[in-house]
């Protein structure tokens, strides 16, 4: 039993307690900018970081923006979302999540939807055959 404890120490040892974080993009506009960049952690610290301009204390989140000049357009604001979270979502989730900030973001601003420039609407994650499934 002893043997088998210090293994199980010993590995956890080895791998840490890592945490995991996920970013995307969606919604790719005539200079090759971003609309929206989504990321999603579950490091507090990272989510600090990243928040620390935006945000004083210990935020769970923020958004960050910087306005880019578009040519049939103006000035658009490119938007980051940073966010804590205690389980990581699905790749499919995480897709869902993005494709619709996209198109909430590009609907407040002078643009053309860009939201299906990347994927013509089609969720990537959605070719695994167990989706396709359901």
């Amino acid at each position: 039993m002893w043997r088998a404890l210090a293994i199980v120490v010993g590995a956890l040892a080895l791998t840490g307690c890592a945490t995991s974080t996920r970013t995307t993009q969606m919604g790719v506009l005539p200079q090759g900018h971003q609309l929206v960049t989504l990321v999603v952690s579950e490091d507090r610290e990272l989510v600090h970081r990243e928040c620390a301009s935006v945000t004083a204390g210990w935020a769970l989140g923020c958004h960050r923006w910087r306005r880019v000049a578009l040519p049939e357009a103006g000035d658009v604001k490119l938007i980051t979302i940073v966010r804590y979270t205690d389980a990581l979502p699905s790749t499919l989730a995480l897709e869902i999540d993005v494709h619709e900030l996209c198109h909430a973001i590009a609907a407040l601003q002078p643009i053309t939807d860009p939201c299906h420039a990347d994927n013509g609407g089609t969720i990537r994650s959605a070719a695994d055959p167990a989706f396709r499934r359901r």
